[in-house]
């Protein structure tokens, strides 16, 4: 699911193996005869339409819209490879049809070697065996050199430690850790038989040759903390291959079981499993087993595991709200990692990468996520955590780290960031907004009253940038005018990733707001589903380009990124559920299935494919709160932890709630609180058509 697609709707999907949250992630690495190796079709270093495999890496993205790690290399050749390291020496063609991929095991048979090669993985080992042919010669190249373009790599060193144990390192500069100095991994590869030799490539690498056998297992331990980390793994996870495969499948199979669905079509059982696998493949433990860890070039310990490789931006708004659902501790892990990572830089971060912060992406969302966390009861210590919230939030000079909070003293003072600023400064202002709102929130459940106050009057300066006679957002300047020259709604200018128009709908927080701006929920809601309405005209005409362009966005309700995910629950906000019926069913059938091109973009962290997850439940979060926004149900039952829901009569016909129970008791409104989808209860939606 979204290994393929292609421009802005390529879905960048890991594809390979490892555990929930795993720093392990062996996966392939491809290119192809048409596209070679583009950038944007390999962020996450395979695409579904390559047919040759460039090697086996460690350390894996998902979904991101920018490339790093793909390091650490291994490659299955035999005793015809020559020049291991000149490119693509050691690359293969292989048949799609060999190819086998679950959540913990991956498999493809290598053409021009002739070896079947397997990966699985553990928390902080991947594993990988390869099968050759009777009579071969097998050799594995490892490859310190070969990352992710435009990376590099540095630092590296490679010792064999015993006939069967090779140790080294390698700094992993990727296109966002680059910013920071990149990480610097420490591993340990054991192999399952002696190595018959090892043929140094100067700081490159290796040759390993094994002598006449067939099969050879490899178990390579990870850290990006110490070399001692990296032995504690081998030491301390599944010993062999088919333990560790085994142990995988049980580990994936316990978190996917916490939420069964009956009924529905084989392929939306399909895509509903695949999307909340994809939900879990990051963030990533960056801890060791014992708790050491480095971040911002600390070492420090915790007592649990600490993650990293946080796509904020993306994430808070659907994958975090789904955790606090589906997954409580990870929504915990998730809140104790942020905490740890503002301790050590003095700031919350906004795309932390392995070890350090990037910088990429904008506004304020770690404080959505853990105010969002909180509020959905997670498991931390919510005093500490709004103590370090409410010293960034109200901090009189900008964010000294990498920009957080980077335009806040005139966001406070104006309640907008303006366009002289920053040339965001449009999303920037939605952005803090609803930071402010999440963090009004929690400083209202913390017992801060005069702070609540504060934060959810700077919550709807947003208001400011609102045209009255356009009724779209657009950039002022300080003194409240528009930003001067012409305007275009449709264009992205001051906005990220979206047009004005666009963002337009970016504040869920505030339908209040909308409602004064609009001059009545009723004018809101006419004005959202002419946005809507629009829209697919605009696809059907995208889909008659060439392959290459019918891709790219369109003007207006644009499911494949991010400041439009919540738009179409909006309705239900305000009163319409049957509009976020219409909305939301159209979209997950539009645009969403279990195959290579079934994700309207990239995934990011999972973001795109936990919102099919939470519209078949039909609930849909108000991102950093404790609210549930009701909306279609595209399963007759779900049970979520023991929280049961019924969709009685749903069909293809019949896809609009009609009335909704909570244990029996009308629900009034369209939203619940978290506290409400307890195990034991049922919400029950008497489905109808429209």
């Amino acid at each position: 699911m979204g290994s393929g697609g292609f421009a802005f709707a390529a879905g960048s999907a890991f594809v390979g193996a490892c555990v929930p949250h795993g720093l392990a992630k062996p996966g392939p690495d491809t290119i192809g005869k048409k596209y070679g190796a583009l950038r944007f079709l390999h962020y996450s270093g395979y695409w579904a339409g390559d047919e040759t495999i460039r090697g086996f890496s460690q350390l894996h993205l998902h979904g991101t819209g920018a490339t790093d790690y793909g390091a650490l290399t291994l490659a299955p050749a035999d005793a015809t490879l020559a020049t291991p390291f000149d490119e693509d020496a050691y690359a293969s063609e292989f048949a799609k049809k060999s190819e086998q991929s679950t959540p913990s095991y991956y498999r493809a048979h290598l053409d021009r070697w002739g070896v079947d090669a397997e990966l699985t993985a553990s928390a902080h080992v991947a594993h990988h065996r390869y099968t050759w042919a009777e009579g071969s010669r097998p050799r594995v190249v490892v490859d310190l050199t070969r990352v992710l373009p435009p990376g590099t790599t540095e630092e590296r060193t490679l010792t064999q430690a015993a006939p069967d144990v090779l140790n080294g390192k390698v700094r992993i500069k990727g296109e966002m850790s680059d910013g920071f100095g990149g990480n610097v991994l420490f591993f340990e590869l054991r192999s399952s038989v002696p190595f018959a030799s090892v043929t140094p490539q100067g700081d490159e690498g290796a040759v390993l040759d094994f002598g006449a056998v067939t099969t050879v297992s490899l178990r390579v331990g990870l850290s990006l903390a110490s070399a001692a980390g990296a032995t504690a793994a081998l030491d301390g996870e599944p010993a062999t291959f088919d333990a560790a495969r085994e142990a995988a499948d049980a580990e994936w199979r316990t978190l996917l079981s916490r939420v069964t669905v009956y009924g529905g079509s084989d392929d939306e059982r399909k895509t509903f499993y695949s999307a909340l696998h994809h939900a879990f493949l990051m963030p990533t433990v960056i801890s060791d087993r014992d708790g050491a860890y480095v971040f911002g070039g600390q070492a420090r310990t915790a007592p649990d595991p600490t993650l990293s490789d946080f796509s904020l931006w993306d994430t808070y708004r659907t994958v975090h709200p789904l955790y606090a659902l589906v997954a409580p501790a990870s929504a915990a892990m998730a809140a104790k990692s942020l905490v740890r990572q503002a301790e050590a830089l003095g700031g919350f971060t906004r795309w932390p990468l392995g070890t350090g912060e990037t910088g990429t992406m904008l506004g304020s969302p770690a404080d959505i996520v853990v105010a969002d966390a909180a509020l959905r009861g997670a498991d931390f210590d919510h005093a500490r955590a709004w103590a370090l919230l409410r010293e960034r939030a109200f901090a009189t000079v900008p964010d000294t780290m990498m920009g957080t909070r980077r335009s806040s003293p005139s966001y406070r003072t104006l309640g907008f960031v303006p366009s002289t600023e920053d040339g965001r400064s449009g999303a920037l202002t939605l952005e803090y907004a609803g930071a402010d709102a999440a963090l009004a929130a929690f400083a209202e459940r913390q017992g801060a009253t005069a702070d609540a106050e504060a934060l959810r009057a700077r919550s709807r300066g947003w208001r400011k940038l609102f045209d009255p006679a356009l009724k779209v957002v657009r950039p002022r300047q300080a003194d409240g005018t528009p930003k001067p020259g012409e305007f275009d709604p449709l264009s992205w200018e001051d906005f990220a990733e979206s047009s004005a128009l666009q963002n337009t709908w970016g504040a869920p927080h505030d339908l209040d707001g909308y409602a004064e701006l609009f001059g009545s929920r009723e004018a809101f809601v006419s004005a959202l589903e002419q946005f809507f309405d629009a829209t697919p005209a605009e696809l059907d005409a995208l889909a008659k380009e060439p392959y290459e362009l019918r891709y790219f966005p369109n003007d207006h309700f644009w499911a494949g990124n991010e400041p439009m995910l919540h738009a179409p629950f909006m309705f239900a906000q305000a009163g319409r559920v049957d509009l976020t019926a219409k909305w939301s069913v159209w979209t997950r059938n539009r645009h969403f299935s279990w195959k290579p091109d079934g994700l309207p973009g990239n995934d990011d962290g999972g973001t795109m494919a936990s919102w099919y997850v939470l519209a078949m439940l039909g609930l849909y979060p108000l991102p950093g709160s404790d609210v549930w926004v009701l909306g279609s149900p595209g399963f007759p039952k779900v049970t979520v932890n023991g929280f049961t829901i019924e969709a009685r009569d749903l069909s293809a016909e019949n896809t609009v709630p009609k009335s909704v129970t909570l244990d029996g008791v009308a629900v009034e409104g369209n939203t619940l609180k978290h506290a409400q989808l307890k195990s034991g209860s049922t919400l029950v939606f008497q489905m109808g058509a429209p």
